[in-house]
């Protein structure tokens, strides 16, 4: 299913927003165990695939229209 520019645009600015919020709580976490770091580096990692994810689908739907 393609998405529209403005459905794209949603979901970019939905995906950079959660991991503006992830950054913001892990400022004010304390240390953890290696697999609590190993953990929230992961999912980090995943939030920034799918910023990256939500741009390709962005540019798709602009070749589209």
């Amino acid at each position: 299913m393609s998405k529209t520019v403005e459905q794209a645009e949603a979901a970019l600015k939905a995906a950079n927003a959660a991991y503006l919020n992830e950054l913001e709580r892990d400022c004010e976490r304390r240390d953890g165990s290696g697999a609590q770091e190993r953990r929230r580096e992961e999912h980090q990692q995943s939030l920034r695939e799918d910023i990256a994810q939500c741009e390709r689908d962005l540019e798709g739907a602009k070749r589209r229209q």
